[in-house]
């Protein structure tokens, strides 16, 4: 099952949002990202938030399915739409709205990656130019010819391998003490990221 999920960030414009709610079979708005959906004339299958955020006539608008969270709790709105998300069977995840904003929130969405696939699913977070998930083995990039990569461990990340790109590299390990991995560039018809463990975070940058 493919699920949407629309955080309160830099908000997707109305025809991407279109474009993505068309894909998935079930859509969620974290709080603010509410906003988002009302802005393209959408709405999301449910809503989840403490509604710290979301603009109040927006609300007030919005009939579908809501669970309202307490402000004070452990997780995030994002890591509740992604546990909604799962616990509905979802497998394939995209994830909007992650970026911009607080930076604290922002890398900790990248977490969302990470436990997502712990669970049983791939995510992806799509921004404007850029796409970014969790390299699950390996990730193999076609037609890219041009676009930056980079690439980022959360921990420490084992045996990468990097092929087609401007830097290669040969069953290395990264940790999070040197970002040696930042602005690669695709050379090849096919480039190739290969982690054999660890948490490693793959941001593609398409060429403009």
């Amino acid at each position: 099952m493919r699920a949407l999920i629309v955080l309160g960030g830099d908000a997707p414009d109305a025809a991407c949002l279109a474009r993505e709610k068309q894909w998935a079979d079930f859509t969620i708005a974290a709080d603010s990202g509410m906003d988002a959906f009302d802005a393209a004339g959408l709405e999301p299958d449910l809503l989840v938030g403490d509604m710290d955020s979301i603009d109040g006539e927006v609300l007030e608008r919005y009939q579908g399915g809501e669970e309202r969270l307490s402000c004070i709790k452990d997780d995030t709105d994002g890591v509740h739409a992604l546990d909604a998300a799962l616990k509905r069977g979802a497998d394939q995840i995209r994830i909007l709205g992650a970026l911009g904003g607080r930076l604290d929130h922002a890398l900790g969405n990248l977490m969302l990656l990470v436990r997502a696939h712990e669970r049983g699913a791939e995510a992806e977070i799509l921004a404007d130019g850029v796409r970014i998930v969790r390299v699950n083995g390996k990730e193999v990039l076609c037609h890219a010819q041009g676009d930056t990569v980079s690439i980022l461990p959360l921990g420490q990340a084992r045996g990468i391998t990097l092929t087609g790109l401007y830097y290669p590299l040969t069953d290395q390990t990264l940790g999070s003490d040197y970002p040696l991995g930042i602005s690669n560039v695709v050379t090849q018809e096919e480039a190739s990221i290969q982690v054999t463990d660890g948490n490693l975070i793959l941001f593609h940058y398409k060429k403009k």
